[in-house]
């Protein structure tokens, strides 16, 4: 690597450690994308959020980290339907999440069952199952020592089965779901021929939400907390105030320390469109800078 200025020199130090970092937590687990819109792609995080009597199809784009270079972007595209069974439906999701040099990328189905608990109260219990792949590209990734035998100038990938659970309450007012991802676990070889290698854990989460007021004007309070080994439990909370359910704005804030602000409008009931500012905060915000998350939904009509 060539002689560079000293803040120069910190801040290409700082690009190589951050993935690294990211890394060295995937030695013991693999955390999967976190969201701010959870209401408005729920199939990607809950399994069985897929029970509905429409059919609903989302694409979700999330980009933490607008200031940082090979900074993580996800993207997601998925779809919920019923069947021919009032209490029977599916969904399939296809997503991909890109940090630096590592990528991951999936195709995962689901099933969902859902029962009248109470009269006004709705229970789905959810399973899916799909492939996840894991990679490294190493042509992506500098040293100040070319040819690090640990790694290599060369592009690894490798792939599992992968399955989730969970239930999801629902009514007029209240949503509230729990969820187990990466349920499988097993052991992912990082890089052929090492020895190096990550355990899959299981990712718990959980969220809900309850819309207080009446008549058009609402506000609903949301709360979710995402948990693995050996990675510190994260709770999220946000409120969220709409008129109607035509158009909406939030604000909340994550306890690994980042805030945001967004706002959402649906079109003819049909199509609608959710967008979230993200700041990282703390001393890690002149860093980090902020993000962007959107969503853009639609539902067919019958």
């Amino acid at each position: 690597m060539s002689q560079r200025q000293p803040h120069l020199r910190f801040g290409v130090h700082l690009l190589m450690v951050l993935p690294m970092l990211w890394l060295g937590q995937a030695a013991m687990a693999q955390q999967l994308p976190i969201t701010t819109l959870p209401l408005d792609h729920a199939f990607d995080a809950h399994p069985a959020a897929a029970s509905d009597t429409l059919i609903h199809v989302s694409i979700w784009q999330r980009s933490p980290w607008s200031g940082v270079a090979s900074a993580p972007r996800t993207t997601s595209l998925a779809i919920t339907s019923p069947t021919g069974s009032s209490s029977l439906s599916w969904g399939a999701r296809f997503w991909s999440d890109v940090a630096g040099p590592t990528r991951m990328a999936g195709a995962h189905a689901g099933l969902a069952y859902a029962t009248q608990w109470t009269e006004g109260l709705r229970m789905s219990f959810g399973l899916g199952l799909g492939w996840t792949q894991f990679a490294i590209d190493g042509n992506r990734i500098e040293f100040e020592q070319a040819g690090d035998p640990a790694l290599g100038d060369t592009y690894s990938a490798t792939g599992l089965p992968d399955a989730s659970a969970g239930i999801w309450l629902s009514s007029d007012r209240l949503n509230a779901a729990f969820s187990a991802g990466q349920v499988l676990g097993g052991n992912l070889p990082v890089f052929n021929g090492t020895g190096a290698g990550s355990q899959l854990e299981s990712h718990m989460r959980g969220m809900v939400t309850y819309r207080f007021g009446s008549g058009q004007w609402g506000w609903s309070p949301i709360v979710q907390f995402q948990h693995l080994r050996p990675i510190p439990a994260e709770v999220s909370g946000a409120l969220r105030v709409d008129r109607g359910g035509e158009y909406w704005g939030m604000l909340g804030y994550r306890s690994a320390g980042a805030a945001h602000l967004g706002a959402g409008i649906k079109i003819n009931n049909q199509l609608t469109f959710s967008y979230n500012r993200n700041w990282a905060t703390g001393n890690l915000a002149r860093v980090l800078g902020g993000g962007h998350e959107v969503v853009l939904a639609f539902t067919v009509p019958r």
